[in-house]
């Protein structure tokens, strides 16, 4: 969630997931991957862009594939391994959006109360739902895009800070009107979820979500705590150096987790709803955003058309939606893309600053996929 990944994360998206229209034929089978085919992209890829440290994981129907590659730490030569453990950056709004649902199937709260029912002191809120911070469409301006945020992202400023000093912005929209992407939604989310529960954040995800997925490596992120496993991360500049500093306490519940490819591909669970959340609880989070007017927010890209889902970067092709997640902090990316019709999902992480682009030219090498 670094300053500038905010707001040049639509287009991030549409960068990196620009093969997934193309892609929906291809995984509709069993991608015939090899392991030899694997190494011998990766390692090509990686020496070519510098990247020190990389996962993937792909899941399938009766098969999954783990590959890590790197090192984790290059003063240490620590190596990547399966547990390597990474930044996710905004790939943690997924998270949040699960929990936001799981509390409506419980009857605990709706996607459609008002903000001002959980924070009646902002009565400048009143007509903002939970379903707006959710599809970012709540109007609330970027964070990262404003003082003292903007030029003082490794300070832990808390959510409560972040919620008193975004509430003192006007809004850029009226709620529903348009989208835009926020990183302000799920930090108020995630105090939703404290106010309902009465425990943290943190404590939720744990023993809500994390542990009964089996997700033994991913958790709130601390760049205090000490996690075992943990990939340092860098930027490439000429030369590799370490990436500046980043709070992860800022992020919070909006890009503050850490996570594994391999503990990733675990929510295909959730959106097979096999685990945590129903049937349409999984629909509604892959549905399209519907605007005040009536109409879908698209927003166009080159080659495919996107829009957001729950906590979900979304991929319009035709009737299909492929539901999908970009995440960058400084030093990392993440990425996972789920498709539907295969029960197919991809999830990958790096220890490298703006590595989007690379993973989209790993992914298009093995699957025969077209980037343009």
């Amino acid at each position: 969630m670094k300053k500038s990944s905010a707001r040049i994360i639509p287009v991030l998206v549409i960068t990196v997931l620009s093969f997934l229209v193309s892609a929906v034929a291809v995984f509709a089978d069993t991608p015939q991957l090899t392991l030899e085919r694997i190494d011998e992209v990766v390692t090509k890829l990686m020496k070519e862009k510098n990247i020190p440290g990389l996962s993937i994981a792909i899941s399938m129907p009766g098969k999954t594939i783990e590959k890590s590659y790197g090192v984790a730490n290059k003063e240490h030569n620590i190596p990547v391994v399966k547990d390597s453990v990474f930044e996710i950056g905004s790939v943690s709004k997924t998270f949040t959006a699960i929990g936001i649902l799981m509390l409506q199937e419980q009857k605990k709260l709706s996607v459609t109360d008002r903000l001002t029912k959980y924070f009646p002191q902002y009565p400048q809120w009143h007509d903002i739902t939970l379903k707006h911070l959710l599809q970012h469409t709540s109007g609330i301006t970027e964070m990262t895009e404003t003082e003292p945020f903007k030029d003082n992202q490794q300070k832990d400023w808390t959510p409560r800070e972040v919620m008193a000093r975004m509430a003192a912005e006007p809004l850029d929209f009226e709620p529903g009107q348009t989208a835009a992407y926020s990183n302000v939604g799920c930090i108020i989310l995630g105090l939703v979820i404290e106010k309902v529960t009465g425990i943290s954040y943190g404590d939720f995800l744990n023993e809500r979500i994390l542990k009964p997925l089996g997700m033994n490596h991913t958790m709130l992120g601390s760049t205090s705590a000490i996690i075992p496993g943990r990939a340092s991360g860098y930027v490439y500049t000429g030369k590799l150096m370490n990436a500046p500093f980043a709070s992860l306490v800022l992020p919070y519940a909006s890009g503050g987790m850490t996570s594994t490819a391999s503990d990733l591909i675990k929510l295909t669970k959730v959106f097979t709803a096999k685990a945590l959340l129903n049937k349409k609880s999984v629909s509604d989070m892959f549905a399209p955003v519907r605007l005040n007017n009536g109409t879908e927010f698209v927003l166009p890209g080159s080659t495919l058309n996107m829009t957001f889902g729950y906590g979900l970067d979304s991929i319009m092709a035709g009737k299909r939606v492929i539901p999908a997640k970009t995440g960058g902090i400084s030093g990392f990316n993440s990425f996972f893309a789920y498709f539907p019709e295969s029960g197919t999902m991809v999830a990958l992480t790096a220890n490298l600053d703006n590595s989007l682009e690379s993973l989209v030219i790993l992914t298009d090498a093995l699957f025969g996929l077209k980037t343009e």
